[in-house]
């Protein structure tokens, strides 16, 4: 009983310090600033789209947590602005949580659990970080 908590609560632990995010492209030094766009044309410096990213958090995180987020990830790949693409949630899946005790008594075993099942959903967030040209160091 007590290797299957262990191993239950590795694995709870593994899955929370997992990346929420998913990056495909270049990476420079961190940026200190990254401007934020939803459309490109209204990008004014002369750019290069340096990558790919997809968030997914939480749906009850707090919206501004959400773009405080996505604008961390930015600045730590080096981008000097980024544009979202896409907002959307996302439901799939399922999330099992639970509680379970068991004990020995002098009137036999005793046992009980509690447990509670929800559907997953997830805000999806897909920008693209864009690096000045000015910035790229030939």
């Amino acid at each position: 009983m007590r290797k299957l908590l262990f191993v239950l609560t590795l694995s709870t632990l593994l899955i929370a310090c997992a990346k929420p995010y998913k990056y495909l492209g270049r990476a420079y030094v961190p940026t200190p600033v990254v401007k934020l766009y939803f459309r490109e044309a209204d990008v004014v410096e002369p750019y290069e789209v340096m990558g790919k990213l997809d968030v997914a958090l939480p749906s009850n995180m707090n919206m501004n947590k959400i773009q405080s987020k996505v604008m961390a990830i930015a600045r730590s790949k080096g981008a000097d602005a980024l544009i979202i693409d896409n907002f959307d949630q996302t439901t799939g899946g399922f999330v099992t949580t639970g509680v379970g005790a068991t004990s020995s008594g002098d009137n036999g075993n005793v046992s009980g659990s509690k447990r509670r099942t929800d559907i997953k959903k997830d805000i999806v967030v897909k920008a693209s970080l864009l690096k000045y040209k000015k910035n790229i160091q030939q």
